[in-house]
């Protein structure tokens, strides 16, 4: 039971993610298991040893690393914090065998700078094909197969469980960068929190008219608790890459929700907001990381891992574009070393 002392603390982070982790609503029933043996090759990252070996295994990027000739190390300032949107599948709860659980639908790394105080968020995209542990009903480990990194989630056997196995599969995905916390959130809660914040306002970056008429390029609405609901879960199934417009969609809210945090929550609408969250969140964030979160400002531009989305069997599947997203990590991550 968390301590009342800890309830505004967590409250920020509540708020902050609660559009992109409560709403998503695949439940992908028909998904296929993992495939055992995979349908791509893994990707390689370059150590600066001359060596390319498996990102899936052991080639962790360190401290310091070499790529095209350039020495690059590790910012020392950063702390990645992983938050995830899970999905309406069945009730993921302490007991429940691995498989029965739900999906992490929304996958978002939040890249915080302790110098400048300013966070990044990298969103993954939950289609991305990628190595995926599988366990047994009693929940040993069966294999390792290729399969989308939502489903990750899917064989763990409690919400503490799936968030561990969550992690290392993004820090694997990500070359070994390091994930220091969790949050999880669950779609209960969210209608009833846009409605205790009085309504979210937003400006339509797009046409979202096939959602609202009122939602024109441009337009400025302020959305109800069902509204902001629907604003995040509508997907079209039947076009390809859909779940990408949708993440945007999820960044916008979340960005105007920071935005309503800082500049009209008080304390005690914070601790009304968790409370209405309820068992919808699970963390295994300490308390120091959370007040952290608090002082951090959201940089209104978002990163996402390249790649293309192709259509696979039953659902989009997304191919992660190695050689940008080697790039991408030493933008966000690392610093040029000058020379000595």
């Amino acid at each position: 039971m968390r301590s009342h002392k800890s309830l505004w603390i967590a409250a920020a982070v509540i708020l902050l993610f609660a559009a992109i982790g409560g709403v998503v609503a695949a439940l992908w029933k028909d998904a296929p298991a993992p495939t055992e043996h995979r349908a791509t090759e893994p990707h390689t990252a370059s150590l600066g040893t001359g060596e390319s070996t498996t990102a899936e295994t052991e080639a962790e990027w360190g401290k310091t690393i070499v790529e095209d000739g350039k020495i690059y190390r590790l910012n020392p300032n950063l702390h990645a914090i992983l938050f995830l949107g899970v999905d309406d599948g069945n009730t993921t709860t302490p007991g429940v065998a691995p498989g029965e659980g739900r999906r992490a639908d929304t996958i978002l790394l939040l890249v915080l700078n302790d110098e400048t105080k300013q966070s990044t968020a990298l969103s993954v995209s939950r289609d991305t094909m990628t190595n995926v542990e599988v366990y047994e009903k009693n929940g040993d480990y069966a294999y390792t197969g290729f399969s989308h990194i939502n489903m990750q989630y899917y064989f763990g056997d409690s919400d503490s469980r799936s968030c561990y196995l969550m992690k290392k599969a993004v820090s694997r995905l990500l070359y070994g960068i390091q994930i220091e916390g969790c949050l999880s959130l669950k779609p209960d809660g969210i209608v009833t929190i846009v409605d205790q914040l009085g309504g979210l306002s937003l400006t339509m970056p797009a046409d979202y008219t096939d959602i609202d008429p009122r939602y024109t390029e441009g337009a400025s609405v302020t959305l109800s608790g069902a509204e902001a609901e629907r604003l995040l879960r509508y997907r079209d199934i039947t076009v390809s890459g859909s779940n990408e417009t949708r993440a945007a969609r999820h960044l916008q809210v979340v960005t105007a929700l920071f935005d309503e945090l800082h500049s009209t929550t008080s304390l005690n609408e914070l601790e009304s907001l968790l409370e209405a969250a309820g068992d919808g969140l699970y963390s295994d964030l300490n308390a120091q990381t959370l007040k952290k979160l608090l002082t951090y400002h959201l940089n209104s531009e978002s990163r996402s891992v390249p790649g293309t989305v192709v259509s696979g069997g039953n659902h989009d599947e997304f191919h992660v574009d190695e050689a940008a997203l080697r790039s991408l990590l030493i933008e966000l991550f690392y610093q040029p070393v000058e020379d000595e």
